[in-house]
């Protein structure tokens, strides 16, 4: 009986670890498609040049939409800025279907770290 237990408990303790490691995307996988988790998240222009230096709702007055879970928006890049819950980055968007690019605090990013592993600070976009 002792040797079941055992093997009952080591079981049972590799069922926990499997159940919480992260997977390697929940720590960002580069630029791509990434979901929001919250509702009516504001998408602001990236206009004026304040907005590039420090994105915060005062610098970056203009808002193009808003978005809600489940949308995926394409990530572009991130930097940082005022903080949002705590997460002091932005990040630049697509949204699918809309014709201009915007950025949104990057605390709405369905993420499990602020930075967003893989993501470039510096926004390429000729061919990238």
């Amino acid at each position: 009986m002792r040797k079941r237990i055992g093997l009952l408990a080591a079981a049972g303790a590799l069922a926990l670890v499997g159940a919480t490691a992260p997977t390697a995307a929940a720590d960002g996988h580069g630029k791509g498609y990434y979901g929001v988790w919250a509702s009516n998240v504001n998408v602001r222009e990236v206009y004026p040049d304040a907005c590039w230096n420090y994105p915060s709702p005062t610098n970056c007055p203009g808002i193009l939409g808003q978005v809600s879970a489940p949308t995926q928006v394409f990530v572009r890049c991130q930097f940082a800025g005022q903080p949002v819950g705590g997460n002091p980055y932005w990040v630049v968007v697509e949204v699918p279907g809309w014709t201009h690019y915007g950025v949104m605090a990057s605390y709405y990013i369905d993420n499990r770290t602020n930075w967003i592993d893989g993501v470039p600070t510096e926004c390429v976009w000729a061919g990238g």
